[in-house]
Formats: C-alpha cells, structure tokens, sequence
C-alpha cells in the first residue's frame, strides 16, 4: 500500500482512525455538496490489549461497518526524514528514495515500508529538489491493517500528523499565506508550515504543555527557531498566523505575548459548526483534533 495516495475521486464520506494515549481518536466526515461535516468525533477508552474488541463495538453501534478509513500513524510508529529529491518523474519517487534512506535508517530496508512526498519546487529557494521520506516498520504495518480490518472497517490510506495538520491547516483558510499549525503534547510537540494545500516545514520541538518554562518562555524560543528557520531557509516570506490545536486559554495569551506573530486557536465550531468535537471535554478534543485532520483528507492530483 502506498501511504500517500493519490486519488482522483474525492472522497465524499471518510473516517479518521488515530491511535493516542488512553485509546482511539475515531471521526467521520461527510461532505455535502462539497461541505465538509464532521458526523463523529469520539474518543475511545481502552488498554491496548482491549483496543481491537472497543474499536469493533463503537463501529457496530454508529453504524460505521465497511466504510473507508485513512489511518493516522502515531509519532512513534515512523520515522520522517527529509532528503535531496532524486531526479526521477513523480510515479518513480517511492522506489528511489527507498535506496536512498538505506544508510539513514537503522533497521533493514525489507522490513520497512517507505513512501514520500515531494516539498514545492520553489522550497529552500529552487536551490535544492527536496522531499520528505517517511518510514514504517512492516510489521507494525500489518498490526494496525488487521486492526482496523478486525472492525470492519476499510483501510483505503495510512497517514501522518503532519498530512492531518495540514489539512486542518487548509480548512482554517490557507491559501494565498503561510500558515503554521501547532499541535502540543504534555512534553513535546508538532509545527508544520504550509502555504495553501502545499507542506513546505514540519519540526518536532522538544516542548510541550508540562515543560514550557516559565510562562512559556522555552516553548516559544523552540517554535520562534523553527518558523526564523522557514523565513531565512525556505524562501517563502514571513509566517502570518501560528494556528494552535486545543491549547488551554493561559498558555495561548504567553505565546501570543512572545511570539512575533498572529496567533489564534482552532475554532473548530466556526469551521465545522455543530460538531460533536465540542461535546467533549477539552483533554480529549486535543487529542481527537488530528483525527479530525485525517478524515478532511482529499488529494486532487
């Protein structure tokens, strides 16, 4: 399976299938005259030993059974590398960067499997082709196949948080700017930057909700590095708005105050209005919210 697939048919009804702390993020979209609606959005309790059996009877009682999923991968399961583009037409990228990668990873490359997406030709200023090669364990594939199979469900792509956040990215009003996402763990977090539908910048930072610093001072010199890192590196101007993704109401007014530039939560009510996202408490909103980004999934190309 390739993970980034491409389809030509837009997706009119996906579901959003994350694994995430305690259990399962699980979200339905539905598009209706070309307007996404967000049908489901519930968090899933459950040991890992119980995840199979809980996944099953929520999909049974919400009426999900065969309908197609994007599977979001968690941090842990891959590893992302960006590398020099090979010089090869779009059809042959895969197999030439799975060559590549074989000294930058630490298993066998039999026993991974590799997929990548090509950064714009206008990143890092034309100088260099680059693209982002992402690379998961075979076997860990195959768990989370069978996992989702289990539930009668349909495994139609594997996804990354970087893919959902630039897709919640999109929903919030990318185009014609550059926008960064950020989603926060308790100890880590995810940046991405995007201009329109194109993901030009993706850095974990080693910062999260329970080691900021002192009114969010080391948080803010990580994600402020990393988007001076864009400006000065990529070519693409200067970032206008840091969109946040469940960030407590304190913690939004420190970055704000830090941060030199616009920055706003995700209001998902406004973009999604009447979303069952809102129902829930705030802890698990966070963690249902690239869940959210996996089920907005449409490719064009």
């Amino acid at each position: 399976m390739v993970w980034f697939k491409r389809r030509k048919a837009l997706a009119d009804d996906l579901l959003g299938l994350a694994s995430v702390p305690g259990g399962l993020a699980l979200t339905r979209v539905q598009r209706r005259a070309g307007v996404p609606v967000l049908a489901v959005c519930e968090f899933i309790a459950a040991a890992p030993t119980a995840l199979a059996g809980a996944l099953r009877e929520r999909v049974d009682a919400l009426g999900l059974a065969r309908l197609p999923v994007n599977l979001l991968l968690a941090a842990s399961d891959y590893q992302l590398l960006l590398i020099e583009r090979p010089a090869v037409p779009a059809g042959e990228l895969r197999a030439a960067v799975r060559w590549r990668i074989r000294e930058l990873v630490s298993e066998p490359l039999d026993s991974l499997v590799v997929d990548a997406f090509a950064l714009p030709d206008d990143a890092y200023r034309g100088r260099t082709p680059m693209a982002y090669c992402a690379a998961l364990a075979r076997a860990r594939m195959q768990a989370l196949a069978e996992l989702v199979q289990g539930a009668g469900l349909r495994l139609a792509s594997i996804d990354i948080p970087e893919m959902a956040l630039r897709n919640l990215g999109l929903l919030a009003g990318a185009e014609g700017q550059n926008l960064a996402v950020l989603q926060l763990g308790e100890r880590d977090g995810l940046v991405c930057v995007q201009h329109g539908s194109d993901l030009y910048m993706t850095r974990r930072i080693e910062r999260g909700v329970d080691n900021r610093g002192e009114e969010s001072a080391q948080l803010a010199l990580e994600i402020q590095r990393s988007l001076d890192y864009f400006e000065s590196q990529l070519g693409k101007g200067y970032v206008s708005r840091l969109l946040l993704l469940a960030v407590p109401a304190p913690l939004q007014a420190e970055l704000a105050a830090r941060l030199s530039m616009r920055v706003q939560p995700l209001l998902l009510d406004e973009l999604l209005p009447g979303s069952p996202l809102q129902a829930l408490p705030p802890a698990q909103q966070g963690l249902c919210l690239p869940a959210v980004g996996a089920a907005l999934r449409q490719e064009q190309r």
